[in-house]
């Protein structure tokens, strides 16, 4: 009777565990490679090349009076990616962004140039997958870059006075380099986007045009190797460190 109750017992529990473990059963989930990925964010500019420079010199004897210069600003971007085929690791961009630069040095006292710059960009990029939650990739493309700037003085005078130029496109390339950090959300179609660009923005065309006597508005940007600029071809490149927002709206999960 005693072994009886015994194995009655271990009968019972083995279908007690049984019943348990199906009800704790982890269900998992498969989540597609997105065809389309759309991103935005602030982003953070440093001038190189030729195009950095300063005249924020309180002395108004010490100023370059016709310095073109930009030292670093803040902007912001957006753009769509998109990738064809089955492996989804080849992706086209088509992109915006905004520059604002300045030489200021952060003194509010002393003599500033600053420039608004629009640029749109679109190429290739090959993206790597990791594991699902963390993808790298690399591109290359093309940019159309609108400038526009102004130098405002300290101090005005009839020597040191504030200068605009006009509003300028130049086409050049930019190359990119960065990380996607997909967020463990319910659908994984959120990420985190840091990543660094460079665009060289006067690489394919240039320009220089001397100023009139007593011009001060409109005048030309002056990047090319001719009369008018600095007496050589000036390359204006620029730096971008993005940090934003990356949406996958095409996402799948799909119950193992």
């Amino acid at each position: 009777m005693k072994r009886t109750t015994l194995f009655l017992s271990i009968l019972l529990s083995v279908f007690i565990l049984n019943d348990l473990s199906a009800q704790t059963t982890t269900v998992r989930y498969t989540y597609s490679r997105p065809a389309w990925t759309v991103g935005f964010g602030p982003a953070w500019n440093l001038a190189t090349n030729d195009a950095y420079g300063r005249a924020n010199y309180s002395s108004n004897d010490q100023i370059l009076r016709d310095n073109y210069g930009m030292r670093w600003g803040v902007g912001g971007y957006i753009y769509g990616k998109y990738s064809p085929g089955k492996t989804k690791a080849d992706r086209i961009f088509l992109g915006f962004d905004y520059k604002g630069m300045s030489n200021s040095d952060f003194d509010s006292q002393g003599n500033k140039t600053k420039y608004d710059i629009m640029t749109f960009d679109a190429g290739y990029e090959y993206l790597f997958y990791g594991t699902y939650g963390f993808r790298s990739y690399y591109g290359i493309g093309l940019t159309g870059n609108i400038i526009s700037g102004k130098y405002k003085p300290n101090t005005p005078s009839l020597t040191n006075v504030e200068k605009s130029i006009e509003s300028t496109f130049r086409v050049g390339m930019e190359i990119k380099a960065g990380l996607e950090f997909v967020l463990n959300n319910s659908k994984k179609n959120i990420g985190i986007n840091v990543g660094g660009r460079y665009n060289l923005m006067n690489l394919f065309n240039d320009d220089n045009a001397a100023p009139l006597l007593g011009q001060t508005s409109g005048l030309n940007l002056n990047d090319g190797s001719e009369a008018g600029g600095p007496g050589y071809k000036r390359y204006i490149g620029i730096f971008s460190l993005d940090v934003g927002l990356n949406i996958y709206p095409d996402v799948k999960k799909t119950k193992r």
